[in-house]
């Protein structure tokens, strides 16, 4: 079984895949970190089941948990 992955454009402009991390939680914690921290754009965040995420919301989810 593989982990969840986030899928991003970074700030150079490049598309960009991060792999394998555990948990939905992790995900939304990493997409959080690249969102705020590295002024990437996220696309979606994809689970091992299929289950993908959109980007409202990750960008939801994020807003949630900073305030």
């Amino acid at each position: 079984m593989s982990g969840w992955k986030i899928l991003y454009r970074d700030q150079l402009d490049q598309d960009r895949t991060w792999r394998s991390v555990p948990s939905k939680e992790a995900a939304l914690e990493k997409a959080r970190d690249l969102y705020y921290h590295q002024r990437a754009e996220i696309y979606r965040i994809e689970g091992p089941d299929g289950h993908a995420l959109l980007k409202q919301e990750i960008i939801r989810s994020a807003s949630d948990s900073k305030g």
